[in-house]
């Protein structure tokens, strides 16, 4: 019996739970990458090419939101290895 092909692309969401709240990364329908942040009210920060770019940015503290881009301290992961990935179906 020949192999089903799925013609779907694979599609992961990245969260990383840092003291401010629960960043997320999701890729969108235009193919660009959403960054937000929150449990139940998710706050929309900025859009980004790929998803090692956005958890780049909020290692680098560049996200352009003051409550975690002044953080003296931190414990994001440097890659995006480090965020927990999940399969959106």
């Amino acid at each position: 019996m020949p192999a089903t092909i799925s013609l779907m692309a694979t599609k992961y969401t990245y969260a990383f739970k840092s003291e401010v709240g629960t960043f997320w990364i999701r890729q969108e329908r235009d193919k660009s990458w959403s960054l937000s942040i929150g449990e139940e009210i998710i706050e929309e920060i900025r859009y980004f090419s790929s998803a090692f770019e956005a958890a780049d940015s909020v290692f680098m503290q560049t996200i352009g939101w003051d409550e975690w881009d002044t953080r003296m301290q931190h414990d994001a992961p440097a890659t995006l290895s480090g965020w927990r990935r999940k399969l959106v179906r």
